[in-house]
């Protein structure tokens, strides 16, 4: 079992295979003696109806950026007793079955710096900004060989920054197994806190040993 403990590292804590589950933060423990009790979400109707509002947020979110589903979470949380609860639900959500990426006709720098070489050959003015916007969205149209609009133009020019990231792609878990994964990762965090692990083990089964130590 674990022994003493550790200041809480800053960095996520990592599944193997590299997904982020649940930052310090989160995590939620209570001690009784010399024991550590991880937070464990129950399977009954409330807490499944959390993970189930959570899920559908996501799924109704596709094609919209992290900016946008962020108050819709907030709106959540705010409802539940420990925002942490729901907002470490939609942490696994957000790592570990979703794919977020920048979504712009060029590398955001990139288009920025040729919107910017445009904008200063007049004076500013919202009708300026459109021509702008039209005329390159023109010049990318031609030189990407497909069609490219303003609104992709005024999209990309800060898609590099975090909230602004497009959710392309959300595997829907169930909520049954979105609360398992979330009981999973406060277990890994006791581990991960850890100054130093003590195990005993009363079965000489390699097979289990084997087991055992890939999920450590």
């Amino acid at each position: 079992m674990p022994q003493g403990r550790s200041p809480a590292p800053s960095l996520p804590i990592q599944f193997s295979g590299g997904r982020a589950t649940l930052p310090s933060d989160l995590l939620i423990q209570r001690y009784q003696g010399e024991a550590i009790q991880p937070k464990r979400l129950s399977l009954k109707a409330p807490i499944l109806a959390i993970a189930q509002a959570l899920i559908e947020l996501f799924q109704a979110h596709q094609g919209q950026s992290q900016g946008q589903l962020n108050q819709p979470l907030l709106v959540l949380e705010g409802e539940a007793t420990d925002y942490r609860v729901p907002r470490g639900l939609a942490h696994i959500l957000r790592s570990s079955f979703s794919t977020y990426e920048p979504v712009s006709p060029l590398e955001p720098p990139l288009l920025r710096a040729r919107a910017f070489a445009l904008a200063s050959r007049t004076l500013p003015s919202a009708q300026t900004t459109q021509q702008h916007l039209q005329t390159l969205a023109d010049q990318l149209s031609q030189e990407l060989d497909r069609a490219v609009n303003p609104p992709e133009i005024r999209q990309g020019l800060y898609a590099d920054l975090k909230e602004n990231h497009i959710l392309t792609a959300f595997e829907a878990p169930t909520a049954e197994a979105l609360v398992h994964r979330y009981n999973l990762s406060q277990v890994q965090g006791i581990f991960y806190k850890a100054s130093q692990v003590k195990l005993q083990a009363y079965r000489n089964d390699p097979g289990e040993y084997k087991l055992l130590f890939r999920y450590l």
